[in-house]
């Protein structure tokens, strides 16, 4: 299939906000329950919230909703959803759609945005972390409950990171340029793993227990490099890793560290993901009371 260069648009009408209903459900296969209208899309982006479209032609084949918000006592924006169809990935169409919302928000003097991800997700996590630069210290677990309408989220519950982007950091806007100097440096995950990990007779990486006793000031908690296919070939293997992943991230938030950036090591055709953790400079204080 040959596509055309892909446009983007703000989507500021009823009429053109429709469509995004469209792509939740081709994308995520909600039911009617558990999509977004688009008439409340549309009072929302007339009363700080934003919300930008990708287009192949005239059809719409992404998009990115985004809600004002309030993060440190300061205005701020959550970025809701962000759906590309699957046909259309890996051509950085999420990654322009995050630059667009960035300098709408730089606009309105937003200097935050935030939204939150799977953390067993890596290609997520490698958009969110590396390629735009946000940090995580919160973890909410099953966010939208057990599950939703979804596919995508049954099985595993629905736990969550808060990503938090801060517009106008140096670490945001080197990597944004292209000449980022702020991601750790590892040279090996060797001596800093939070969990071991060992692989069973059919190939799969198995996670053993967590070690929540380290104090080094930088540490490495590895993620399955596909949690779908995982899910699909063994759901207990991938429970596991859910359930020791969301131990270690609660223990070690509470302790005072971060996610800075992701480390990924090839071994052959075999690639394997590790969030860095580093020690806050200052103790966290959650952005919100509820």
């Amino acid at each position: 299939m040959k596509f055309m260069p892909v446009t983007f648009k703000q989507l500021r009408t009823l009429k053109e906000l429709e469509p995004c209903e469209r792509l939740q459900e081709a994308v995520w296969k909600f039911n009617k329950d558990d999509i977004i209208p688009s008439r409340f899309m549309l009072v929302l982006c007339k009363h700080g919230g934003f919300a930008m479209g990708a287009f192949d032609g005239d059809s719409m084949i992404g998009f990115l909703f985004g809600v004002p918000a309030i993060h440190y006592g300061q205005p701020s924006q959550h970025s809701h959803m962000m759906a590309v169809l699957p046909e259309y990935r890996d051509q950085n169409i999420g990654f322009k759609l995050k630059i667009a919302q960035r300098e709408d928000a730089l606009n309105r003097n937003i200097d935050l945005i935030t939204w939150t991800f799977d953390p067993l997700q890596s290609r997520n996590a490698h958009l969110n972390i590396n390629k735009l630069g946000v940090i995580a210290c919160s973890y909410d677990v099953n966010l939208y409950g057990e599950e939703t309408s979804s596919k995508l989220h049954s099985g595993l519950g629905t736990d969550r990171l808060l990503a938090e982007w801060w517009l106008v950091s140096d670490k945001v806007k080197s990597i944004i340029d292209g000449q980022n100097q702020e991601v750790t440096k590892i040279q090996s995950a060797e001596g800093l793993n939070i969990n071991k990990t060992e692989r069973n007779k059919q190939g799969l990486l198995i996670p053993v227990e967590s070690d929540l006793t380290l104090t080094n000031d930088v540490l490495l908690l590895e993620i399955p490099d596909n949690i779908d296919k995982m899910k699909d070939s063994d759901i207990q293997v991938a429970r596991k890793w859910r359930e020791l992943v969301q131990k270690a991230f609660l223990h070690y938030f509470d302790a005072g560290y971060y996610i800075n950036s992701l480390h990924i090591e090839r071994e052959g055709n075999i690639r394997r993901t590790y969030y860095v953790l580093e020690r806050l400079t200052k103790p966290y204080r959650p952005m919100t009371n509820y």
